[in-house]
Order: C-alpha cells, then structure tokens, then sequence
C-alpha cells in the first residue's frame, strides 16, 4: 500500500527534536511507498518555520528535500475541491478531510499520528495510525 503522509508525519520525520521522531523514522525506513502533496509539503514548511522548530526557510526546505529524496516517494498532485468534502463540525477537520479525500483519489492511505482523525466517520478505511 502507498501511504500519504501527513503533516505531523513529515515534521516528525524531519526534526530529531520532535517526540515522535524515532517512531515515525523507523515506519517510514519500512515503508515500501508513499506520497506527498502541495497541502502536506506547505505545512511541513509551516510547521518548521514556526517558533516550536524556528528552522530557517532553507534548513526547512533541506529537511522536506531529504525526505522527498528516499525511495518509494512520490508526489501526488491535487484537484480536490471543496464540494468533494464530507461534512465537517469544524475548521480544524477541514484539512484532515482533505487529505483523506485525495488519498481516496489516488487509492492511497493517509498515514497519521492522529488518533482522532483516525476514528473519525469520513475517514475511517482511508486515515492508519503510524506505529
């Protein structure tokens, strides 16, 4: 199976300093095939340049280069539009809803460390947790 990863995945992957670091290292070090896309690679940037990581803009776009760089990754490209979303009880689902529509599209998995999206009715079958 090819996995989308999520933005806490690819932060996770891309800083040492994250909590999650080592787990979602060795997942991915295992995992055969997976994907990014526009949504996940500007919020890795996001994340990164905010006060939590403080990356500079190129040290974050060296860190998202490493990861693109392994093997098995591959960019899926993005046309989802916002009538293809379930209904959603909030903004903070709005993105998470996304991402499970795209990975849908392209017959993907969305990887996660979310627990809740994972339960979540509209992404139940599509949303896994990284172990």
């Amino acid at each position: 199976m090819t996995f989308l990863v999520d933005v806490n995945v690819l932060v996770a992957c891309g800083w040492s300093s994250h909590v999650e670091h080592r787990r979602t290292s060795r997942w991915l070090s295992r995992t055969r095939d997976f994907a990014t896309c526009s949504v996940t690679q500007m919020g890795f940037m996001r994340v990164s340049l905010s006060p939590a990581y403080r990356a500079s803009f190129q040290d974050a776009l060296l860190a998202l280069g490493d990861i693109v760089a392994l093997r098995g990754h591959r960019f899926v490209g993005d046309a989802t539009a916002a009538v293809d979303l379930p209904v959603v009880h909030g903004t903070k689902e709005v993105t998470d809803a996304h991402l499970v529509q795209l990975a849908r599209a392209h017959g993907l998995e969305l990887a996660t460390l979310d627990e809740a999206l994972c339960g979540k009715p509209w992404a139940r079958g599509t949303a896994v947790l990284v172990r």
